[in-house]
């Protein structure tokens, strides 16, 4: 089994509901062909670092999939190329299962800067 992370940027003019829209056809498209998605997030709006079809700013999302052989990622490529909404990607190939994110908590955070600054 082959693991990667994928981060891609859509079309930074759609709602949620559209962008969820989004990650079902690519979820999807992964599950179709026999591959499994670890998971699927949508991070958030950002500004991009340079302008990409025109657009200075796109919606992030990351994707953790298996892949259980590397010869679909190739596919994958494709359909990301073809499908509208996508401006950019990259594909990172993982060495091992992908852990799931530490949320750290920001109020301690804030507060020992309070501290500090005392």
């Amino acid at each position: 089994m082959n693991y990667y992370e994928i981060l891609y940027v859509v079309n930074p003019n759609h709602g949620k509901d559209k962008i969820s829209e989004i990650i079902g056809e690519v979820s999807s498209h992964i599950e179709s062909k026999k591959h499994a998605v670890v998971d699927h997030n949508f991070w958030e709006k950002k500004a991009l670092a340079y302008p990409v079809k025109k657009h200075k700013y796109g919606n992030y999302i990351l994707l953790n999939t298996e892949f259980k052989n590397s010869d679909f990622v190739n596919e994958f490529k494709v359909f990301l190329n073809l499908h509208a909404e996508v401006l950019k990607y990259i594909i990172i190939k993982l060495d091992g299962k992908p852990e799931a994110p530490v949320v750290e908590d920001a109020t301690n955070e804030v507060e020992d800067k309070k501290e500090e600054e005392k």
